[in-house]
């Protein structure tokens, strides 16, 4: 039904049933389910039904023409429907099923159960976004993987940066923002032992193209690619893009750690030099002006007490309201 609305065109819902050789009842219901997946159908009777936005659909060979590298580094796995990238990987990691020769890359046109970070659902709808997990291996034990996060936005923000967006910046940990409203986010899950090796199940969802009935639900103030661009950009190169500067931060990291990229990253953060409230899990919040990170991505702030860092737990920041 996507492939065939996918034209823009107006269809009948006799002609549906013509060409899929089913019932109009079967046609509505067929309508009436795509709701569920967050796609904008547009059902006007008397001039029939159509997409009210286009679907980029995503194509690995394309994907995999687009990383500039060679096809084994990387094992691209594609699905409509998953209920998570991350949790795919994961158990695949449990099963100790993954190759080891090439990285993992797992793809999906829609989850059923998206994660973000701090438990919260990753809301998307189909074929509204990018959303991709990555395995990647390192020798480095688990307490040696500080700031991955935060090296894994670089990449992102080099990527999209390289669309000419404006204001598109990082806030520290782990969210992409263009103009304070939330573009990508990233969800990091490590498995391993303390010395190494470790795998880090590396999950990101970019918004691309979100539609109308998805933005009520994630209760954020959210952006997408295509708002700000005013173009419809493919999701295929961008993600080859993305896997290729990927390979190349993930490797430096595994050998120079974060501080390697520690200027870089303060140079993209959307609050450096601002004041802030970080908003600590056992519910206290410290005021104080953003003064970089650490060597190992914690986060300081200059406070009435001084300068301190702070990475532990789900740390939430805020802009401080005057």
């Amino acid at each position: 039904m996507l492939n065939v609305l996918n034209d823009g065109l107006n269809h009948s819902a006799n002609s549906l049933a013509k060409y899929f050789k089913c019932s109009l009842a079967s046609i509505h219901f067929l309508v009436s389910q795509l709701q569920k997946y967050n796609v904008d159908v547009v059902n006007i009777d008397g001039y029939g039904i159509r997409l009210n936005k286009p679907i980029v659909w995503l194509d690995t060979e394309l994907i995999a023409r687009h990383t500039l590298m060679k096809s084994e580094r990387f094992d691209l796995r594609l699905f409509d429907i998953i209920d998570s990238t991350n949790n795919y990987l994961l158990s695949q990691l449990k099963r100790n099923t993954l190759i080891q020769r090439s990285s993992p890359v797992v793809i999906a046109e829609f989850q059923t159960n998206g994660r973000g970070r701090e438990g919260r659902i990753w809301q998307c709808g189909f074929g509204n976004g990018l959303m991709f997990s990555l395995c990647w291996r390192f020798e480095k034990g688990v307490s040696d993987l500080s700031g991955l996060s935060l090296v894994v936005g670089i990449a992102i923000l080099r990527v999209l940066r390289s669309y000419s967006i404006p204001n598109i910046n990082i806030k520290w940990p782990n969210d992409i923002l263009c103009n304070y409203y939330k573009l990508a986010g990233i969800l990091i899950e490590i498995r391993g032992e303390v010395c190494g090796p470790s795998c880090a199940v590396i999950g990101i969802g970019i918004n691309f193209n979100l539609s109308k009935s998805i933005i009520p639900l994630i209760g954020q103030r959210v952006t997408d690619l295509s708002s700000v661009t005013g173009n419809l950009i493919d999701r295929n190169l961008v993600l080859g893009k993305l896997l290729s500067e990927l390979y190349n931060v993930l490797d430096d990291f595994a050998y120079y750690g974060f501080s390697y990229f520690k200027k870089e990253w303060i140079s993209y953060h959307s609050y450096e030099g601002c004041e802030v409230d970080l908003i600590i899990p056992n519910g206290l919040t410290i005021t104080g002006i953003v003064d970089g990170v650490t060597d190992d991505g914690a986060i300081c702030l200059l406070t009435l007490e001084g300068r301190k860092s702070f990475n532990v737990g789900n740390i939430s920041i805020r802009p401080r309201i005057q």
